[in-house]
């Protein structure tokens, strides 16, 4: 459900740059006849104004009104449009998402981390620490394929062996190439998303991971 306040977050998330133009507009169109008036009133009867000049002038400022009025119909068809995207994104709320995310949740059936690798790597290392900053486990050998969702399987041991209880946790992948050159690694996580939060930076979904990451950074939905 979208209340009142949601609609006019969605319409006023981005300030109205037609708006403001149309007011600047206005304020021309009172200076040019204060100069026109002034100009006709005190020019000489022998050499009068050309008024070719004036009607030049006055087709620019119907120009630029016409363009105003334009993006104002863009802006209304953006914000129709951000209201559609809204409705779309509160569809994710219950659901669970795969999105770049180096946080977690580690539970009593997954660990659900994997990782895409850039071209050209010849190793990925794996760590995780517990929320505050300790390392619990570090996995090596894991598969670098290119460009590939590739699954990481945790037993849910930490380095001594013994099991961890359900946390959320925090990993770090790095990738290197043969020459020992860094390789670029993305996280990913599969999270359920509790809430949908309307920001000027666009909808934001808030993760039972404990973060929040804007809905266009979606890569699938579960």
């Amino acid at each position: 459900m979208i209340d009142a306040l949601t609609s006019n977050t969605l319409a006023t998330s981005t300030a109205s740059a037609a708006s403001a133009s149309a007011g600047e507009l206005q304020e021309s169109y009172n200076s040019f006849l204060t100069l026109l008036t002034a100009q006709i009133t005190n020019q000489d009867p022998l050499e009068p104004v050309d008024s070719t000049q004036f009607v030049s002038q006055l087709a620019q400022l119907t120009q630029v009104e016409q363009s105003i009025a334009t993006n104002a119909s863009l802006e209304q068809i953006s914000t129709m449009l951000s209201t559609v995207g809204a409705m779309s994104d509160l569809q994710l709320i219950g659901r669970d998402v795969l999105v770049p995310s180096n946080q977690v949740r580690l539970t009593d059936t997954e660990f659900p981390l994997s990782y895409q690798v850039g071209a050209g790597a010849e190793s990925v290392d794996i760590s995780i620490y517990s929320e505050d900053g300790n390392l619990v486990r570090e996995l090596t050998g894991t598969s670098t394929a290119e460009g590939e969702i590739i699954d990481v399987d945790w037993d849910g041991l930490d380095s001594e062996g013994l099991p961890v209880p359900p946390d959320t946790f925090r990993v770090e992948i790095s990738a290197t190439d043969s020459s020992g050159n860094d390789v670029p690694v993305t996280a990913l996580t599969q999270a359920q998303v509790n809430r949908v939060n309307f920001t000027a930076y666009g909808p934001e979904l808030e993760l039972d991971n404990g973060e929040s990451v804007l809905s266009h950074v979606i890569r699938s939905v579960l």
